[in-house]
């Protein structure tokens, strides 16, 4: 029989403000398998796509966290492993390609002085920060996307398919290692509580005299 998952949910078409720079026309597509969300943004200013993921500490993925990762582009083609591949990269002003992505909290995402980057054609194509008047654009469109993220009514469903992602991703080894970790640190110390125990009940005896003292006289001797 052929697999089946969550149904496609339907592309969302709205206008966000991107003030003072103008709106931001999205068409927005929730995946409700990986819990992703694809953001398609046009503007005067900028074209492509983000993707947004909540961002999990890998350790303790928290299905109630407002941490938000921005891709920017689309979903990385087989075989790539950074965002300089992502097709459909955002252009801000018809000349600068942003790679890799963005974190941030949704709920404070508004700040201009937020690292962003690009390849630079004039360093060889390394990655370097975007220009300050267009950095504080793209900020601007970062915090019209993260307010929209969080006034999703599908944003609980979203994080926790995450969640379910990075837990199938990763697995559980670490965190049963983790635990039998400590397990084994716990008994080790409760070996040690013992061990100190024991050495407190005898140090006491000798103290009230439950013992012998080493300097009483010897009766066993006729005398």
């Amino acid at each position: 029989m052929p697999a089946t998952g969550p149904a496609p949910a339907p592309a969302d078409t709205i206008t966000l403000s991107a003030a003072p720079y103008g709106d931001l026309r999205l068409q927005a597509q929730p995946n409700p398998a990986t819990g992703a969300l694809r953001c398609l943004v046009s503007s005067t200013f900028v074209t492509g796509v983000f993707i947004l993921e909540p961002a999990f500490d890998c350790d303790n993925p928290d299905p109630a966290t407002t941490r938000l990762h921005v891709h920017h582009g689309d979903e990385l083609p087989a075989g790539a492993h950074t965002g300089t591949y992502r097709p459909h990269r955002p252009v801000i002003d018809g000349t600068i390609r942003l790679v890799d992505s963005t974190t941030l909290d949704a709920r404070t995402a508004r700040n201009p002085g937020i690292r962003i980057y690009h390849r630079d054609a004039t360093s060889s194509h390394r990655r370097a920060r975007v220009p300050a008047p267009a950095a504080r654009r793209v900020a601007t469109v970062l915090a019209a996307l993260a307010t929209y993220w969080l006034q999703r009514p599908d944003l609980d469903q979203l994080r926790r398919a995450a969640a379910r992602t990075l837990l199938q991703r990763i697995g559980l080894h670490h965190k049963h290692a983790t635990i039998a970790e400590l397990e084994a640190l716990i008994a080790d110390r409760q070996h040690e509580l013992a061990e100190q125990r024991a050495q407190l009940a005898r140090m006491t005896a000798l103290l009230t005299g439950d013992h012998p003292s080493a300097h009483s006289p010897d009766t066993t001797q006729a005398a």
